[in-house]
C-alpha cells in the first residue's frame, strides 16, 4: 500500500510564507545600518570612477603601502620622494636605534630603503640651490611622562646638533658640520643667497630655544652663529621668504611654545637689523597652532593664505577660519577668507599648477576625528569648492606633495591611540584638470635658467601660462619650500613660446624647479625639471 503524504493546506502555506518573510525582514532591519553603509560605499566607489564626476571633482586612489612611519617627505629633483621616519615616533625603535628612510619612486611605484645614520625624527629641512636636501636636528631623547619619571616631573623631548645633506643622485646622507644649537622641531628656510637659516626647536635639555639664530654656509658645510639675530618662535614656526628678503612668520606653528598671543604674533622679520614688523588683523589668533600656511600663486603677488588651526597644545579646539594677507601692501594686514568646509587641525595645503590650492585631510580635534574632506581654493574667485573625498584620514605626522605629473601624493597619519597606530598607506589625488582633455607637451626647455633673462621652449598646444614650481619638503603642517613663480609669456608662434624669467632672487631662489605650462583652459603639462642657478 502506498504511503499517504500529508500536503499542507493553502492557508498553512501562506502562514509559513508570511513567517519566513517576517524573519527575513527582521534580519534585514537588524542589519540595515551595515547594509546601508555597504551599499553607500559601493555607490560612492562607482560614482568616483565616472568620467563626468572626475572632470568636476578629481579622484583619490590608494596606490601603495610604504610600511614606513614617515614624519617628513620631500620631492627630489629626480622625481622620487624621500620619506624620512627616523624612529617614527616609536620609542621601541629609538631604543633599538632603528632609524628609517624610504625612497619612493612614483613612476615605478617602488620603495627603496636608505641607510639612516641618526634619528631624523622631528628634524627640520630645506633645499639647497643645487637641489640637495639639508636636514638638521633630530631626536636625542624621547619625552618621559610625569607618572613614569622617578622624580614625578615630565621630561620633554631633547634635540640634536646633527646635520646632514641628502644627495638625490648618490641617494645617501652626507654629514655636514654640527649645528651650533641642538634642535628638535626646528624650521629651516633657504635665503636668496643660498644660505639656510635655522630657528626654534627644543634644545638638548628639552627647553625651547630662546631665540638663537644660525645659518648654513654651503662652501664650508658649516653652521654659523648669528648673535645679532635674536628672535624666539614657537616650535616649527611657519616661515616664508618674501620679495624684499624678510622672513614672514604667519603665526602658525606646531608643537611647543608660549601660549601668549604676543609670542605668536604674525609679522615680517628683517635679517639685516633684527627688526620685526607685526602684521595685524589675523582672525582668531588664539587658534593658530597646527594651522597651514601657503604662499598663493603666483609668488610675485605676495599673497599668503592661513588655513584652519587649533588651540595651543593638545586642546580639542579647531577652526574652519582662513585669512589672506597681501605682503606687497605698505602696511600689510590680514583679511578674513572663505571658511573651510569643516574645522581642521593639520590641514594639508598644496599648490597646483593651475594656481589653485588643494586643502585636504585634517581633523576636528587634537589627533582625532579626521575630516575625510577635500576642497580646492581658487584665487580668481576667492572661494573654495568641494572635490572628491579622500579614503584615508590624515592628521598628525601627515605629509602632502605635488608630483611632477600634476598629482598630489599624501603620506602618514598618527592619530591618538593606545597602540600608537600609524597609517602607512600612500594615497594620490588626481585633480579635475587631469580629466579635462589632452595635456600640452613641453619640449626643448633649457636645463638651466638664469634670472633676469628670457628662455624659449616648444609646446604641443597654444600656451596660456607658464609656472616654475619649487618642490615641497613637508613636515608638521610646515612647508617653507613650495612656491609657484609665473614666467610671463612675451611671444608665442608656431609652437615656440618665449617667456621672461624674474630677476628677484627672493621670489625665485636658486634651486631645481618643475616647469609646467597649461593650454589656456587650466590643463597642465607634465613638468620638466629645470635648474635656476644661484
Amino acid at each position: 500500500m502506498a504511503p499517504v503524504v500529508a500536503r499542507p493546506t493553502t492557508s498553512r502555506r501562506r502562514r509559513r510564507l508570511l513567517q519566513a518573510t517576517i524573519i527575513v525582514l527582521v534580519v534585514l532591519a537588524g542589519n540595515f545600518p551595515y547594509m546601508d553603509s555597504w551599499a553607500s560605499d559601493r555607490y560612492d566607489e562607482w560614482r568616483s570612477h565616472q568620467p563626468a564626476y572626475m572632470r568636476d571633482n578629481g579622484r583619490w586612489d590608494i596606490v601603495a603601502d610604504s610600511g614606513s612611519r614617515s614624519i617628513h617627505a620631500a620631492l627630489l629633483r629626480t622625481g622620487k620622494v624621500l620619506l624620512m621616519a627616523g624612529s617614527g615616533n616609536d620609542k621601541n625603535n629609538f631604543d633599538a636605534k632603528r632609524f628609517e628612510t624610504i625612497l619612493w619612486d612614483p613612476t615605478a611605484n617602488s620603495f627603496q630603503k636608505i641607510y639612516t645614520p641618526w634619528d631624523v625624527f622631528c628634524a627640520g629641512h630645506a633645499f639647497l640651490p643645487n637641489g640637495d636636501l639639508l636636514i638638521a636636528g633630530g631626536t636625542k631623547a624621547y619625552e618621559v611622562l610625569a607618572q613614569d619619571a622617578p622624580d614625578g616631573k615630565k621630561k620633554e623631548y631633547e634635540g640634536l646638533k646633527d646635520s646632514y645633506v641628502f644627495d638625490p643622485i648618490s641617494q645617501r646622507y652626507v654629514k655636514t658640520g654640527f649645528l651650533q644649537h641642538a634642535r628638535w622641531y626646528p624650521t629651516l628656510v633657504t635665503l636668496a643667497n643660498g644660505a639656510v637659516v635655522a630657528v626654534s626647536g627644543l634644545n638638548e635639555n628639552g627647553d625651547i630655544d630662546p631665540g638663537n639664530t644660525e645659518s648654513f654656509d654651503i662652501a664650508s658645510s658649516a653652521w654659523i652663529e648669528h648673535p645679532e639675530l635674536v628672535k624666539e618662535f614657537p616650535t616649527y614656526p611657519s616661515l616664508l621668504l618674501t620679495a624684499d628678503g624678510r622672513l614672514f612668520f604667519s603665526g602658525a606653528n606646531a608643537g611647543y611654545g608660549p601660549a601668549s598671543l604676543e609670542a605668536r604674533q604674525s609679522g615680517l622679520w628683517n635679517l639685516t637689523n633684527n627688526q620685526f614688523q607685526a602684521v595685524p588683523g589675523l582672525p582668531l589668533p588664539e587658534v593658530n597652532e597646527t594651522a597651514g600656511t601657503v604662499l598663493l600663486a603666483p609668488a610675485q603677488d605676495q599673497k599668503v593664505m592661513f588655513i584652519g588651526g587649533g588651540g595651543v597644545g593638545d586642546t580639542q579646539v579647531a577652526t574652519d577660519r582662513t585669512a589672506i594677507v597681501d605682503l606687497s601692501a605698505p602696511q600689510p594686514a590680514w583679511q578674513r577668507g572663505p571658511d573651510l568646509s569643516s574645522p581642521k587641525r593639520y590641514p594639508g595645503a598644496v599648490l597646483l599648477p593651475d594656481d589653485t590650492v588643494l586643502v585636504s585631510g585634517g581633523s576636528r580635534r587634537y589627533r582625532a576625528k579626521d575630516t575625510l574632506t577635500a576642497e580646492i581654493y581658487d584665487p580668481a574667485t576667492k572661494a573654495f569648492r568641494p572635490v572628491a573625498d579622500p579614503h584615508v584620514g590624515r592628521d598628525y605626522h601627515s605629509e602632502y606633495l605635488l608630483l611632477p605629473d600634476g598629482r598630489v601624493a599624501v603620506f602618514g597619519s598618527n592619530p591618538l591611540s593606545d597602540d600608537n597606530t600609524f597609517d602607512t598607506r600612500v594615497e594620490v589625488y588626481s585633480p579635475p584638470y587631469l580629466y579635462a582633455g589632452e595635456r600640452p607637451v613641453i619640449s626643448g626647455a633649457p636645463g638651466t635658467i638664469t634670472r633676469g633673462t628670457t628662455i624659449t621652449l616648444r609646446a604641443s598646444q597654444k600656451i596660456g601660462k607658464v609656472r616654475l614650481m619649487r618642490p615641497g619638503a613637508y613636515t608638521h603642517v610646515t612647508d617653507t619650500e613650495q612656491r609657484s613663480v609665473a614666467l610671463p609669456i612675451t611671444a608665442q608662434a608656431d609652437g615656440t613660446v618665449t617667456v621672461s624669467v624674474p630677476d628677484n632672487p627672493n621670489v625665485l631662489p636658486g634651486d631645481w624647479y618643475m616647469l609646467f605650462v597649461d593650454n589656456g583652459a587650466n590643463v597642465p603639462s607634465v613638468a620638466t625639471w629645470v635648474h635656476v642657478t644661484p
